[in-house]
């Protein structure tokens, strides 16, 4: 039987998707209507869950701040993962961050096989990892978003979320294949 949470975790996901793949940006708005609805799910089975709510939401948050902070992931990425905190709350995080590598590696793979190796990126990120080194992380490498308007491509890495979550939440829920 379909409940309303497949309905709502499907609908964001797909639109997460369409967001990241469309604009390569995911809308605060949407985050927040996302936050709500996980908020109110758990709420009204108790209050554990809606602790396990509130820590998936921080938790979710606080996993990608340094990967935000280096500019390896833009802040949707950030608080996409965070909105899936606290939907799914904070036990599901660490499978569908599993997941989430899994098929980010494999987006990486496509787009390396579709558009070639950009050798530019790499000796870009070799130059971010000797300033970060030699300032000892005083200067910060430029974010995602900066890069980006410089031309360098950036992977659409919601959609490795959102597929990631789909994946945890539906193919492996009792986690056989990711182990945990």
């Amino acid at each position: 039987m379909i409940s309303c949470l497949d309905i709502f975790l499907v609908l964001f996901c797909s639109l997460a998707i369409a967001f990241d793949v469309s604009t390569h940006r995911i809308p605060n708005w949407f985050i927040f209507l996302a936050l709500i609805g996980g908020l109110a799910f758990n709420t009204w089975h108790g209050t554990a869950n809606l602790l396990s709510s509130l820590s998936g939401f921080v938790l979710g948050m606080g996993i990608l701040f340094v990967p935000f902070a280096l500019g390896i992931v833009g802040a949707g990425d950030v608080k996409l993962v965070g909105a899936v905190g606290a939907i799914l709350g904070a036990s599901w995080l660490p499978r569908v961050l599993f997941y989430t590598v899994c098929l980010g590696g494999g987006l990486a793979l496509v787009s390396v096989l579709m558009n070639g190796v950009n050798w530019q990126v790499f000796t870009g990120v070799w130059q971010d990892i000797k300033v970060l080194w030699v300032s000892q992380g005083k200067v910060l490498p430029d974010g995602v978003a900066l890069k980006s308007r410089k031309g360098v491509r950036a992977i659409p890495y919601g959609v490795a979320i959102a597929l990631g979550t789909l994946v945890a939440f539906y193919i492996d829920p009792e986690g056989r294949w990711a182990g945990f």
